[in-house]
């Protein structure tokens, strides 16, 4: 049926989207997911469909929700790339960036108050 193939490419798409966006090689990013390699590729590639479950385990390992990989709701993807790459750098370190976000928000902020 085209339309289980149009899907299969549009969700393999997001999902490569999703494993470029974290900077992590087909290899890295299956074994976070617990995939084999090759079928990720096949995924990506859109000839394989997914499951639930391997939604589930994608969702989980990076901390994306699912309307990202299913609706291609990209609101709120960006802010799960942050938090993904944030959750990979140690504590001490992980406090340092977060007050960095949060000094660049209250500069953005401040400067849009004084613009308007």
């Amino acid at each position: 049926m085209e339309i289980d193939k149009d899907f299969n490419l549009t969700i393999g798409l997001r999902i490569r989207e999703l494993r470029e966006s974290l900077g992590l090689s087909r290899e890295a990013f299956s074994e976070k997911c617990d995939l084999s390699t090759s079928f990720l590729a096949a995924v990506e590639g859109g000839t394989k469909g997914i499951t639930s479950k391997t939604i589930y385990k994608i969702c989980n390992a990076t901390n994306v929700s699912a309307d990202y990989i299913i609706m291609g709701h990209a609101q709120g993807f960006e802010t799960d790339i942050v938090i993904e790459h944030l959750s990979t750098i140690d504590e001490p370190y992980r406090k340092y960036a977060i007050r960095l976000l949060a000094e660049y928000c209250n500069a953005i902020h401040h400067k849009n108050n004084t613009e308007h």
